[in-house]
């Protein structure tokens, strides 16, 4: 390059250094999604709904077959979602091929989130509806369709009977579309967010019947979502001395520890929501009366928020992120 250039890679991003002349460089951490282990779907990591449509698994593989009647479907969508870090960007990234096509059937695959799941308020994600390819986003239930014709990046219509890689990197400015490693089109929001509700999503498919179809099967390889940038990152705390409900944060993040600076024989319970909700609880402490402090080391993330609940006369400092 000259020296009045700028590095940038094969997709044109450029390449950062920091003012010492050292090349910025970073990891990929997976956030969410496993393996498609032999012929069982893993009910701890990916949840499934079926409306005669079927999610089945053979061989490693995931298999979403539609029904055969209007409305029918078959949708799974990963247990967890994968929490966004300011400063970072996250990478969805899925092999599947299809047996057929027909104008009848719709199947979509990519990010998403939904107050109830699997239905999809909020997401960015692929989407054919017989061969017609598009790419997507979704804020509030408002859905933005590009379709091939009009893509901006480097299109050439790969074989859909094949196992293609389709990849999605999402920032809150911009959302880029990916086949075989080629950019084929990137969606920029330059006044409005592209996501209305979180950008803490699922990684999720579906496929859908729209009318009277023979059942199409669509199978996946492997389906997750990569942070790109470090797991952890600086954390911060929360001093509790009082029977009280500490929100500690709104939305996704990471409890490291819970230190019980004043143990007591009155309960610590520590919820994965922004509230007390029956059935988000992490762990419910209760130690007894010592005058010897100690740690809970944790190291999980959390979706939905961070509350504690104490009783008593605590003394305890939660660190996370």
């Amino acid at each position: 390059m000259s020296v009045f250039g700028q590095l940038r890679d094969g997709y044109g991003w450029s390449v950062d250094c920091t003012p010492n002349s050292e090349l910025i460089t970073t990891e990929k951490t997976r956030l969410v999604g496993a393996i498609f282990n032999a012929a069982t779907l893993d009910t701890n990591f990916w949840t499934k709904s079926e409306s005669t449509g079927t999610v089945t698994q053979s061989s490693s593989e995931l298999i979403l077959t539609s029904g055969t009647a209007n409305a029918h479907y078959a949708k799974v969508y990963s247990v967890r979602r994968a929490n966004w870090v300011t400063g970072t960007s996250n990478k969805f990234r899925t092999q599947m091929r299809v047996a057929s096509s027909d104008n009848d059937v719709t199947v979509r695959f990519g990010v998403g989130y939904g107050g109830t799941m699997p239905t999809i308020t909020d997401g960015a994600y692929f989407k054919f509806v017989g061969s017609t390819v598009s790419v997507n986003t979704m804020a509030n239930t408002s859905e933005t369709s590009v379709a091939s014709g009009s893509f901006n990046g480097q299109y050439s219509a790969p074989t859909l009977t094949n196992n293609n890689t389709y990849e999605i990197l999402y920032t809150l400015g911009k959302v880029y579309f990916l086949i075989n490693n080629v950019l084929i089109h990137t969606a920029t929001f330059s006044t409005t967010h592209w996501t209305s509700n979180t950008t803490n999503f699922h990684a999720f498919a579906d496929v859908v019947n729209t009318g009277d179809s023979s059942a199409i099967a669509h199978t996946f390889r492997m389906i997750n979502i990569c942070r790109l940038g470090k797991y952890s990152t600086a954390p911060t705390y929360r001093h509790i001395t009082t029977a009280t409900t500490t929100i500690c944060k709104y939305g996704g993040g990471m409890l490291h520890r819970v230190c019980v600076n004043n143990p007591t024989n009155n309960a610590i319970t520590i919820y994965d929501d922004i509230a007390a909700t029956l059935g988000k609880e992490v762990a419910i402490i209760d130690p007894d009366t010592s005058n010897t402090p100690f740690q809970m080391e944790y190291g999980l993330p959390f979706n939905n928020g961070l509350t504690i609940v104490t009783a008593g006369t605590p003394d305890l400092t939660v660190v996370y992120e």
